[in-house]
Protein backbone atom coordinates (compact mmCIF):
# COMPACT_ATOMS: atom_id res chain seq x y z
CA UNK A 1 0.00 0.00 0.00
CA UNK A 2 1.46 3.33 -0.98
CA UNK A 3 1.88 6.28 1.33
CA UNK A 4 -0.60 8.37 -0.72
CA UNK A 5 -3.20 5.60 -0.49
CA UNK A 6 -2.82 5.48 3.33
CA UNK A 7 -3.28 9.25 3.58
CA UNK A 8 -6.44 9.06 1.46
CA UNK A 9 -7.86 6.27 3.66
CA UNK A 10 -6.99 8.28 6.77
CA UNK A 11 -8.72 11.39 5.41
CA UNK A 12 -11.84 9.40 4.50
CA UNK A 13 -11.90 7.88 8.01
CA UNK A 14 -11.57 11.32 9.63
CA UNK A 15 -14.35 12.65 7.40
CA UNK A 16 -16.65 9.74 8.31
CA UNK A 17 -16.03 10.16 12.06
CA UNK A 18 -16.62 13.93 11.84
CA UNK A 19 -19.82 13.37 9.83
CA UNK A 20 -21.13 10.85 12.34
CA UNK A 21 -20.38 13.24 15.23
CA UNK A 22 -22.18 16.12 13.55
CA UNK A 23 -25.15 13.86 12.75
CA UNK A 24 -25.42 12.90 16.43
CA UNK A 25 -25.15 16.57 17.44
CA UNK A 26 -27.79 17.52 14.86
CA UNK A 27 -30.12 14.82 16.23
CA UNK A 28 -29.69 16.15 19.76
CA UNK A 29 -30.19 19.79 18.77
CA UNK A 30 -33.64 19.00 17.37
CA UNK A 31 -34.96 18.54 20.90
CA UNK A 32 -35.43 21.72 22.90
CA UNK A 33 -36.94 21.63 26.39
CA UNK A 34 -37.82 24.41 28.82
CA UNK A 35 -39.56 23.82 32.14
CA UNK A 36 -41.07 26.38 34.53
CA UNK A 37 -43.21 26.08 37.63
CA UNK A 38 -44.82 27.94 40.49
CA UNK A 39 -46.65 27.03 43.66
CA UNK A 40 -49.99 28.12 45.11
CA UNK A 41 -51.41 26.42 48.17
CA UNK A 42 -50.32 22.78 48.14
CA UNK A 43 -50.06 22.54 44.36
CA UNK A 44 -47.08 23.05 42.09
CA UNK A 45 -48.19 23.88 38.57
CA UNK A 46 -45.71 23.49 35.78
CA UNK A 47 -45.31 24.00 32.07
CA UNK A 48 -42.98 22.10 29.79
CA UNK A 49 -42.27 23.64 26.40
CA UNK A 50 -40.97 21.01 24.01
CA UNK A 51 -39.76 21.13 20.45
CA UNK A 52 -39.11 17.57 19.37
CA UNK A 53 -40.04 14.84 16.96
CA UNK A 54 -43.37 13.15 17.50
CA UNK A 55 -43.23 10.29 19.97
CA UNK A 56 -40.27 11.54 22.02
CA UNK A 57 -40.69 10.12 25.53
CA UNK A 58 -40.27 12.59 28.38
CA UNK A 59 -40.63 12.27 32.15
CA UNK A 60 -41.35 15.20 34.47
CA UNK A 61 -40.15 14.59 38.03
CA UNK A 62 -40.71 16.55 41.20
CA UNK A 63 -37.52 17.03 43.23
CA UNK A 64 -37.26 18.40 46.75
CA UNK A 65 -34.60 19.89 48.94
CA UNK A 66 -35.00 19.29 52.70
CA UNK A 67 -32.83 22.22 53.83
CA UNK A 68 -31.11 25.13 52.14
CA UNK A 69 -27.83 23.19 51.99
CA UNK A 70 -29.01 19.65 51.24
CA UNK A 71 -28.95 17.87 47.89
CA UNK A 72 -31.95 17.62 45.56
CA UNK A 73 -33.82 14.35 46.06
CA UNK A 74 -36.48 12.55 44.04
CA UNK A 75 -39.94 12.60 45.62
CA UNK A 76 -41.22 9.60 43.68
CA UNK A 77 -43.83 11.75 41.96
CA UNK A 78 -43.60 11.98 38.18
CA UNK A 79 -45.58 12.25 34.95
CA UNK A 80 -44.67 10.66 31.63
CA UNK A 81 -45.74 11.81 28.22
CA UNK A 82 -44.89 11.55 24.55
CA UNK A 83 -44.36 14.69 22.55
CA UNK A 84 -46.22 15.58 19.42
CA UNK A 85 -44.47 16.95 16.37
CA UNK A 86 -43.33 20.57 16.47
CA UNK A 87 -43.43 22.97 19.41
CA UNK A 88 -45.92 22.21 22.17
CA UNK A 89 -46.56 23.23 25.76
CA UNK A 90 -47.67 20.61 28.26
CA UNK A 91 -49.19 21.57 31.62
CA UNK A 92 -49.21 19.46 34.77
CA UNK A 93 -49.74 19.70 38.55
CA UNK A 94 -48.18 18.04 41.57
CA UNK A 95 -49.70 17.95 45.07
CA UNK A 96 -46.96 18.74 47.62
CA UNK A 97 -49.10 18.60 50.79
CA UNK A 98 -47.44 15.35 51.90
CA UNK A 99 -43.86 16.64 51.51
CA UNK A 100 -41.81 18.63 53.99
CA UNK A 101 -39.42 20.32 51.61
CA UNK A 102 -37.50 23.56 51.90
CA UNK A 103 -37.69 24.00 48.13
CA UNK A 104 -38.92 22.13 45.07
CA UNK A 105 -37.68 21.80 41.52
CA UNK A 106 -39.07 20.27 38.35
CA UNK A 107 -36.91 18.10 36.14
CA UNK A 108 -37.71 16.95 32.61
CA UNK A 109 -35.74 13.89 31.56
CA UNK A 110 -35.17 12.19 28.23
CA UNK A 111 -33.01 9.11 28.47
CA UNK A 112 -30.24 10.24 30.83
CA UNK A 113 -30.32 13.94 29.97
CA UNK A 114 -32.30 16.36 32.10
CA UNK A 115 -33.48 19.95 32.13
CA UNK A 116 -34.23 21.58 35.49
CA UNK A 117 -36.49 24.45 36.46
CA UNK A 118 -35.54 27.20 38.84
CA UNK A 119 -36.00 26.30 42.51
CA UNK A 120 -39.47 26.97 43.95
CA UNK A 121 -39.37 27.98 47.62
CA UNK A 122 -41.76 25.97 49.77
CA UNK A 123 -42.66 29.21 51.57
CA UNK A 124 -44.24 30.44 48.32
CA UNK A 125 -46.67 27.51 48.43
CA UNK A 126 -48.58 28.80 51.45
CA UNK A 127 -51.46 31.15 50.75
CA UNK A 128 -50.70 34.78 51.53
CA UNK A 129 -52.15 36.59 54.51
CA UNK A 130 -55.61 37.76 53.60
CA UNK A 131 -58.20 39.55 55.65
CA UNK A 132 -61.62 38.40 54.53
CA UNK A 133 -64.08 41.12 53.78
CA UNK A 134 -67.38 41.12 55.58
CA UNK A 135 -70.33 41.32 53.21
CA UNK A 136 -72.44 44.48 53.26
CA UNK A 137 -75.49 42.42 54.14
CA UNK A 138 -73.89 41.73 57.55
CA UNK A 139 -72.36 45.16 58.15
CA UNK A 140 -75.53 47.20 57.69
CA UNK A 141 -77.64 45.40 60.33
CA UNK A 142 -74.68 45.34 62.75
CA UNK A 143 -74.07 49.06 62.35
CA UNK A 144 -77.80 49.79 62.94
CA UNK A 145 -77.79 47.55 65.99
CA UNK A 146 -74.68 49.29 67.35
CA UNK A 147 -76.16 52.74 66.79
CA UNK A 148 -79.46 51.77 68.42
CA UNK A 149 -77.70 50.29 71.45
CA UNK A 150 -75.67 53.49 71.91
CA UNK A 151 -78.83 55.61 71.77
CA UNK A 152 -80.62 53.35 74.29
CA UNK A 153 -77.65 53.45 76.63
CA UNK A 154 -77.54 57.25 76.48
CA UNK A 155 -81.22 57.49 77.32
CA UNK A 156 -80.86 55.10 80.21
CA UNK A 157 -78.02 57.12 81.74
CA UNK A 158 -80.01 60.45 81.64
Amino acid sequence: MSRLHRIQIGLVAVFLVASAGSAVAAGQSKIQIKVTGDCVGDTISGRVSVRAQAGTRLTVRLLKQRTAFSRWMKTGVSRRFRSRAGSRTYRFRFDVAAFDGYAYRLGVYRLRQGTLSRPIAAASCAPGLQVPEAPLAVLLPLSLLGTASLLLRRRASH
